[in-house]
């Protein structure tokens, strides 16, 4: 018998079908690279940074290594090992552990640490765990997902009501989740602003700015993951569903590394943090003021890996809720 006889017909505008997985690879490929640079920044920056904080960035990290490798093994499998043959680009393979799982796990541990802050500023349990409530909803439909799609094996399979509505809690939870987390960030931000120094002032205006920024992005991309799921018959979920983790994460890593600045500033009244490069062979220090209304300035110098250069920084943490 002809080899060529047990491939499948390739379906017509089969871009249609193949293109949003490639185009959801390449995005996933290009955020990761983002990712990692903040993290190398916020490890360069941040050495005596909290353990919780620390903690959080570095099981992020672990969880996007293993998931691109994962979609990088897939890639190969319907592109390289598959091309062709479109029963490749149809086999479900890992897809219920690289996407519903882990990016579940990621939206989960980001919405977290927004809680946790949302916790620190509110002074009360009720809204953060109301926003822990939805993390944990949107984990759970993730993990439902997951197993719905390891159970169909193919994808021309998934259009069964349970996938449709598992689907719907994952974005939905989510989706809301980042809404619930913008409003109260931005409501007790602008709270703690009221009656503080112009320095604080700024600080928070452009958390604030920070907070709706990531919270609108993650919800939209996580909306639009919804409304393409339940469009049936055609592939174009697969390029939110791809890169859903990465949105999370590199939100979180932006939020974090929004105290650093590299440069030098003229004026001290609104930076965050400032890094100033200065030659020296001192060993690391660190200085810590606290001034009244619970407003911590601490400086410390940073040996970083090239040459004797070592970086001064300083940070301004009003209220110890505004950099938590």
């Amino acid at each position: 018998m002809d080899a060529n006889s047990t491939i499948p017909m390739i379906p017509p505008h089969v871009g249609a079908s193949t293109g949003p997985r490639l185009l959801g690879y390449l995005f996933h490929w290009g955020l990761f690279g983002i990712f990692v640079v903040q993290v190398y920044l916020y490890h360069l920056a941040f050495p005596n940074d909290p353990l919780r904080n620390k903690a959080l960035v570095y099981s992020v990290l672990i969880l996007e290594i293993l998931q691109t490798i994962i979609i990088t093994r897939s890639a190969f499998h319907v592109f390289g090992e598959g091309y062709g043959n479109f029963s490749f680009f149809n086999d479900v393979e890992l897809a219920w552990l690289d996407v519903p799982v882990l990016t579940g796990i990621i939206a989960f541990i980001a919405e977290g640490f927004y809680a946790y802050r949302i916790k620190v500023l509110s002074r009360s349990n009720w809204v953060a765990g109301l926003v822990l409530f939805l993390a944990l909803v949107q984990l759970g439909g993730a993990i439902a997902a997951a197993v719905i799609l390891k159970d169909a094996v193919l994808f021309s399979r998934l259009l069964s009501r349970s996938y449709s509505i598992s689907a719907g809690v994952w974005n939905g939870g989510a989706a809301l989740c980042d809404v619930v987390i913008a409003i109260c960030m931005t409501y007790y931000l602008s709270s703690r602003g009221s009656g503080a120094m112009y320095s604080t002032r700024v600080g928070l205006r452009k958390v604030i700015r920070l907070v709706i920024e990531t919270g609108t992005i993650t919800a939209a991309v996580a909306i639009l993951n919804l409304i393409l799921i339940n469009i049936t018959g055609t592939s174009y979920y697969l390029v939110p569903s791809e890169i859903l983790a990465k949105i999370y994460s590199n939100s979180m890593m932006v939020v974090l590394n929004s105290r650093m600045r590299i440069g030098v500033e003229k004026t001290s009244s609104e930076q965050n943090t400032t890094i100033q490069r200065v030659r020296t062979d001192i060993p690391r220090t660190t200085d810590a003021y606290e001034l009244g209304e619970g407003v911590m300035i601490t400086r410390e110098e940073v040996v970083f890996p090239s040459g004797h250069e070592t970086s001064k920084i300083a940070s301004l943490t009003p209220d110890k809720g505004y950099y938590v």
